[in-house]
């Protein structure tokens, strides 16, 4: 038999949630109904520290429910944008008949009841997962701010006697300064949590559209609809208290939820390949929410431009034996960005004019992207000091010393910083491996590499970045560092071993990616043509939009003193300027009737479906929000977020 929480332990919640709805909060809370003064409670976090991290474990549903499973997938996309320099919370999902609720406890875990999974859920299958990404943004918001009065009242009211609990009950309602400091404290989780779940590509506005969320939660806990709770005092008041808070946070939800859009363009701009407009978007959108992630991309805007001057260097010298090495450093492939681009070799006679017309191109080239390589590197150190636990950016850190050729800061930064603080990893070995070959050894990172390629195909091994990118990384690297010691065979070789374990495992993208670097002439056309150019209901880009009136389906979106407007219709987000021209199109996955592409794509298909429908794209981005695939010809970028295609949209390259 399952343990529950039930009514005899759960006291000191119910006394809780009391306070917790006359606040109503997205927090712990229980069912209303009263409790004889002979119970006492049992479910209380035992005075010794050191037991109240087990007190409720008896209480965990099982992994493998679908509860479990669902809240585990939101939690763990919430959690990109974790920032803290202390370990990630867990997530609990607990069995409980006291109704829907959710708490941030102070042994670093988040408690979730079953119930609240399902009151998320009741709104439909795909808007209920952006509703309980926002419960969980709320809790992770208090955790991260270290605002666990939750579990602070838990302890202080629970370790009372039954007089004691009824005093302090009683004069809760007069005490107004402190209900007026929970209320900011709930306030601002209700604003940090939105800003969180925006930022891994969840939908802030099924937050606050259709039905108020906030009076449906209200009814759940209660087990009673607000339209007839006049019966109950207690109820009717919570119901109110519920709908006051709706009516006073939509205002800032959405003025929240408008900012948050300015991410999205960010990343869609990028997505395109157009560096300094989403460097813009993420600049303005960090003005206002700060933090590692926002840093990061935009360091990763800098650190994009820099590699593609890279690139045209490598063009301008190749062959050549009069320019220095940081010049003809090999091109690497950096764990950021899977490009299917495959590069030719173009004639010696062509690049020798080339060259001689551009000397001085070369050199503002190379000045160019030294600025923008410091700008990177100044953006990643500071993503270090806001959150010195997060692996990725000393990752992205180095790869920029790699790219500046610059070995000595390079491995300070891995061998004095990063292994020290986590030990090694596949992805750390990477980079310390092309570290050896800017410095000349390049047999050194051949053997490096080859053993790591081995190395990663154990299961077991934990890395930072995901599976298929590291063997994309170290097969790409290898294959580059065999080329430049002319050995095109062994290059071959080695494209032709992932296509052999890509087939295996599965993988669509790595094995059609595998085959184009060994024949890219054959491998090189896409698998179906559309029919139609991609739309989002029947709009693209540069098409005239109006809306006559104000509504609550639009919002105004200012940007750097210019007025843009966001259109909401149902599955679809549009963003106009103010002369009524769409700029940005996007369809998400918040509705079940959801639109498709060509009949081909639909919201929910698997993510392996737009490689065998659509081809290679071009490129694959992996960011905060989610991974994208961008493929130019179409201007279409699909979202994929836990193997599922989760939403796309349109673009235009620069």
């Amino acid at each position: 038999m399952k343990n529950h929480l039930k009514d005899n332990e759960v006291q000191p919640i119910k006394l809780l949630m009391k306070v917790l709805l006359i606040l109503f909060s997205a927090a712990i809370a229980g069912n209303g109904y009263a409790v004889a003064d002979s119970e006492m409670p049992s479910l209380v976090p035992p005075s010794d520290p050191k037991q109240s991290i087990t007190y409720w474990k008896r209480y965990a549903l099982d992994d493998s429910t679908d509860q479990v499973q669902r809240s585990q997938q939101i939690f763990s996309v919430l959690l990109r944008a974790w920032d803290q320099s202390r370990i990630e919370p867990g997530l609990y999902v607990v069995e409980s008949n006291v109704g829907a609720w959710a708490a941030s406890l102070a042994d670093g875990n988040i408690l979730l009841s079953k119930q609240a999974i399902d009151t998320c859920f009741s709104y439909g299958e795909q808007r209920g997962e952006h509703l309980l990404a926002f419960v969980l943004a709320h809790e992770l918001a208090h955790q991260r701010a270290d605002d666990l009065w939750h579990q602070r009242f838990f302890r202080m009211i629970g370790n009372r006697s039954q007089e004691s609990q009824k005093k302090m009950m009683a004069g809760l309602d007069l005490d107004a300064e402190m209900l007026s400091q929970l209320q900011q404290k709930e306030a601002q989780a209700d604003h940090d949590g939105l800003v969180l779940m925006s930022s891994v590509g969840f939908d802030a506005y099924q937050v606050i559209n259709d039905k108020d969320f906030f009076t449906l939660w209200v009814e759940s806990i209660w087990q009673q609809n607000c339209v007839d709770s006049q019966s109950d005092k207690s109820n009717y008041k919570a119901c109110r208290q519920a709908q006051t808070r709706a009516l006073r946070t939509q205002t800032q939800l959405e003025t929240i939820a408008a900012q948050s859009m300015l991410y999205d363009l960010g990343v869609q701009q990028f997505v395109a390949g157009n560096y300094q407009q989403a460097r813009d978007y993420f600049t303005v959108y960090g003005r206002d929410y700060p933090g590692r992630a926002i840093i990061s991309a935009i360091g990763l805007t800098y650190f994009a431009q820099a590699q593609g001057i890279h690139k045209q260097l490598m063009e301008l010298t190749s062959g050549a034996a009069d320019y220095d090495d940081s010049i003809r450093a090999v091109d690497f492939y950096y764990p950021l960005i899977l490009d299917a681009d495959v590069r030719g070799t173009t004639s010696g006679s062509s690049l020798e004019n080339k060259r001689a017309d551009s000397t001085s191109l070369i050199s503002r080239l190379q000045k160019q992207k030294s600025q923008l390589l410091d700008q990177s590197i100044s953006q990643f150190e500071k993503a270090i000091r806001l959150a010195p636990e997060h692996r990725q950016s000393y990752l992205l850190l180095a790869s920029a010393h790699i790219l500046a050729n610059n070995s000595y800061r390079v491995r300070g930064v891995l061998q004095g910083q990063y292994v020290k603080r986590f030990g090694s990893d596949p992805a750390v070995d990477m980079l310390l491996a092309l570290t050896n070959a800017i410095e000349g050894k390049n047999e050194q990172s051949i053997n490096d590499l080859d053993k790591l390629s081995e190395t990663i195909e154990n299961e077991d091994i934990a890395s930072p970045l995901p599976g298929h990118i590291m063997r994309y990384s170290v097969t790409y690297n290898l294959a580059q560092l065999y080329h430049t010691i002319d050995r095109p065979a062994e290059a071959k070789k080695v494209w032709m071993e992932l296509a052999k374990i890509s087939q295996r495992k599965g993988d669509t993208l790595l094995f059609r990616l595998a085959l184009t670097h060994i024949d890219p002439e054959k491998n090189s056309a896409q698998v179906k043509k559309l029919q139609r150019a991609p739309t989002v209901n029947g709009k693209r880009l540069g098409d005239s939009m109006s809306v006559s009136v104000k509504n609550d389906n639009s919002s105004d979106l200012w940007i750097d003193g210019e007025r843009f407007q966001i259109v909401r219709d149902q599955n679809s987000r549009y963003v106009i300027q103010d002369d009524g021209t769409l700029i940005s199109a996007w369809q998400s996955d918040s509705k079940i009737d959801v639109g498709n592409i060509d009949n081909s794509l639909s919201i929910g298909d698997t993510a392996d479906r737009p490689f065998k429908t659509l081809g290679i794209p071009d490129r694959q981005l992996n960011m905060t929000s989610g991974e994208y695939l961008a493929y130019d010809d179409f201007g279409l970028a699909i979202r994929i977020s836990n193997e599922k295609i989760k939403g796309w949209f349109l673009y235009e390259t620069p």
